[in-house]
């Protein structure tokens, strides 16, 4: 051979073996395209090296591609170009194997494997690795024993085929062996040091295992390894949304769809669900409507009625639930099960309604709707606080009764959880209950303005059973406010209510009489001038109840003396006060006030 010739063929081995690393370095470019769910940029890369360097490899390259986005039909056109340039292409030869087991013909695909492998004397690493993986993609034709026999001897031959030790990776997590699971991606990191989907897939497995924390390590070290590896970015947005971190869920999901470039409108819709948890709903509406008319996915209308909600359009708001309220459970989930409705769906429905109320505090609607989200919930924690909601538009439409019965269901239901404030919310809507109950005067007749306020069941009964319901009520408030001052021993208004709701329930004189109320006109005095900062309006009654007792009961005329002193501080003018002491003359003493003092 003369030196010429030498020199022609040494420049053409060269220039073919650059070829081959920059085809090699972009068909990888591929499959991290299709790794980083960048499906339109995958295909694009598959398709052009098949038009530009049109071989086997990139034949099945392509065909691959279409086998893991289900295009089957283009999956085989592509193969049969490969075995076009070489019959003895095995490599497309596992590839039509897949789209056989693809379309459920599981032994035509065993046989095409069996021969691919029979033939290449299961020597070429990439047949065994490709043929294992195909008995992975379809799980109406899979066989995961099989699969991974395959990928052994692969890698036994080739322990540099990162991908090889993902699918085993894979396989094994299906199957519930994280441990085993893990070992496999590691060996994938061994094989491509600092490999994003390994780590990201390690990452899965401690997720699932509930280890969060090492979780989140491994979802970060596949972004630092690969700041472009969009899975990564999805995982970490659904591990902060666990976390209840929604606004770092919410950010990451976005990237997720910046780095993947993926607009699935189911994908959207997700987007618009973390953007709704984050408090940005003017963005959540933005998602929803860049796929308005490009999903027949019923959660639209749900996402819609929350945001709308959250935006102060209760009219879309309202129009959104009902119809996703009327057709969800119709319609199925992608596993196949019946959607069902979350209490979330009632209670922003009641909500919008009560908004819209033209009178009052509520609508019958917006009741009926939160009721039904309360009853709905399986947290009880969730539902109690749903009736206490009720409870306190009651309590503002001024309907005690029921606002009273609802804050005794929100507090029954989650008694561990019930803080003081409910016990004292609870017993002022019963106070103000038996306020409100009008008393005949001795003719039998009703002052017609008291007969107005008095509570719809109460109308009817007599005298007798009116007073006996006015002091029922007055005792149930005190129960409540007893419950208030064990949850906040140091509030001195639940000790002034209970007072109060004891004096009006067993009247001016046998109370005095009797110095039921005095315990809890003392504390709150006690607690009120520690204080320092209550108003003087509130002591005015304690006050004069205290002077009273100890001069005409508790027979203590030192004690009668300071309490009335300390009335005229709060209420200079008062003749009462200023008799007993010996500053005006005598007159009718006048008995403290009734009602509630705060």
């Amino acid at each position: 051979m003369n030196t010429k010739l030498r020199k022609f063929i040494a420049t053409l081995m060269l220039g073919l073996s650059a070829t081959a690393i920059s085809f090699a370095q972009t068909a990888q470019e591929g499959f991290d395209q299709l790794n980083t769910n960048q499906t339109e940029e995958a295909g694009q890369t598959f398709k052009k090296l098949a038009e530009s360097s049109p071989s086997e490899e990139s034949y099945f390259n392509l065909g691959y591609y279409h086998v893991r986005n289900n295009q089957l039909d283009e999956a085989q056109k592509a193969f049969e170009k490969g075995l076009a340039l070489d019959d003895k292409s095995y490599i497309n030869q596992v590839g039509m194997a897949m789209v056989e087991l693809g379309r459920g013909n599981r032994e035509k695909g065993k046989e095409m494997i069996d021969y691919a492998v029979k033939k290449t004397r299961g020597k070429d690493a990439n047949v065994l690795f490709r043929a294992g993986e195909a008995w992975s993609l379809f799980d109406k034709t899979s066989d995961p024993a099989e699969a991974i026999r395959l990928i052994d001897e692969a890698t036994l031959k080739d322990n540099t085929l990162a991908d090889a030790y993902i699918v085993k990776g894979d396989i094994l997590s299906k199957k519930n062996e994280g441990g085993q699971a893990v070992t496999a991606y590691e060996y994938a990191l061994t094989a491509r040091p600092n490999y994003a989907v390994a780590n990201n897939r390690i990452g899965q497995i401690y997720l699932r295992g509930k280890n969060y924390n090492l979780a989140l390590d491994f979802y970060k070290k596949a972004i630092e390894k690969d700041p472009d590896y969009a899975p990564a970015y999805k995982d970490l947005a659904e591990l902060y949304y666990l976390a209840r971190q929604y606004k770092r869920a919410a950010e990451n999901f976005d990237l997720y769809i910046q780095k993947s470039g993926d607009k699935d409108p189911e994908t959207v819709l997700r987007a618009a669900q973390f953007a709704f948890v984050a408090d940005d709903y003017s963005r959540s509406l933005e998602l929803l409507d860049s796929i308005k008319g490009k999903i027949d996915n019923p959660i639209l209308k749900r996402m819609y009625g929350w945001s709308y909600y959250k935006t102060n359009n209760m009219e879309d708001a309202i129009k959104n639930l009902e119809e996703f309220i009327q057709v969800a459970p119709t319609t199925k989930d992608e596993d196949g099960n019946f959607r069902t409705l979350v209490p979330d769906d009632y209670r922003y429905l009641g909500r919008a309604y009560n908004k819209m109320a033209t009178e009052g505090e509520y609508t019958e609607q917006g009741i009926e709707a939160l009721m039904k989200g309360a009853d709905l919930d399986t947290n009880v924690a969730e539902s109690a606080t749903t009736y206490k909601e009720i409870a306190n538009l009651y309590l503002k439409n001024k309907e005690y009764l029921k606002a009273g019965a609802a804050f005794d269901k929100g507090i029954a239901m989650d008694t561990a959880k019930a803080n003081g404030n409910d016990y004292y919310q609870a017993g002022s809507a019963y106070s103000y209950a038996a306020s409100n109950i009008a008393l005949p005067d001795s003719t039998g007749k009703f002052d017609s303005l008291e007969l107005a306020k008095m509570p719809e069941a109460m109308v009817g009964l007599d005298g007798a059973a009116l007073a006996a319901k006015k002091k029922e009520f007055y005792l149930k408030a005190d129960s409540l406010f007893a419950f208030t001052s064990k949850k906040l021993p140091d509030w001195p208004y639940s000790y002034l209510q209970r007072a109060n709701v004891l004096y009006n329930a067993y009247g001016a004189q046998a109370n005095l009489d009797q110095g039921i109320s005095l315990p809890y006109y003392e504390k709150f005095v006690e607690l009120g001038e520690k204080d320092g900062s209550l108003s003087k309006t509130y002591f005015k009654q304690p006050y004069s109840y205290l002077a009273l007792y100890y001069q005409t009961v508790g027979q203590d005329e030192a004690k009668a003396k300071t309490y009335w002193q300390k009335l005229l501080t709060v209420d200079p003018d008062n003749i009462t006060a200023k008799q007993a002491l010996g500053m005006t003359e005598p007159a009718t003493a006048v008995t403290p006030k009734k009602g509630n003092s705060k």
